[in-house]
């Protein structure tokens, strides 16, 4: 059997080859499967996640997004056609453990830890005004909860991943397929600290609590 390269791969999606499309998808399930224990700890869901994986790596494929330029698989980011750090498998486990990640944060509830204290936030209510039952801590915290969650969904992942579950640029460049560069990941991170501040203080203004 002929070596099968990245190249290859991508080269099988955008030609619809139906024969090596099919060898591309089951090469891709068996590299998932190897390291699938990886990232599940239970693997009740890791078919749909993997099905969800292989489509999101098609389309990438298809849209151009993922292409090959002048002989080495590239992917757009930032407005830019960057040669890709990681093999076409090592992207597709990437977006696998983002899906995951996705999935079971829909299942727990939103916790927010502080002293050993955990705000459940999905149960409290937006408030403009200060109730009378609330502390001014606990008034601080709850807006801070407030308005992560009503983020975009990019800027809360990349926060709570950062300051919440404390990973590592590069951990979390691994599990975001839409950030390509440690610089660009920065960059976002930045961008959505600093709206979060922005909308943290409107809101403590409003409600006369100290910054």
């Amino acid at each position: 059997m002929q070596t099968w390269t990245d190249i290859d791969m991508v080269n099988a999606i955008l030609r619809h080859d139906e024969r090596q499309m099919e060898r591309c998808y089951t090469d891709c399930r068996r590299y998932f499967t190897q390291h699938a224990a990886a990232i599940f700890v239970d693997d009740a869901n890791a078919h749909d996640i993997f099905q969800d994986a292989i489509i999101h790596l098609w389309r990438e494929i298809e849209t151009k997004r993922i292409e090959i330029f002048e002989g080495r698989v590239c992917r757009w980011a930032d407005g830019q056609l960057i040669p890709m750090r990681s093999s076409i498998m090592t992207f597709l486990m990437a977006v696998a453990k983002r899906k995951n990640w996705e999935q079971v944060r829909q299942q727990q509830r939103w916790q927010l830890t502080d002293n050993d204290r955990v705000l459940e936030t999905l149960d409290n209510q937006r408030f403009d005004s200060l109730p009378d039952d609330v502390s001014e801590t606990e008034a601080r915290e709850r807006v801070v909860a407030d308005e992560v969650l009503a983020m975009t969904e990019r800027c809360r992942q990349i926060l709570t991943l950062f300051y919440y579950e404390h990973r590592s640029l590069d951990e979390i460049l691994a599990l975001r397929a839409e950030n390509s560069t440690k610089m660009g990941l920065k960059t976002s991170k930045y961008k959505c600290m600093q709206r979060l501040r922005e909308r943290v203080h409107e809101r403590f203004k409003k409600l006369n609590i100290s910054l």
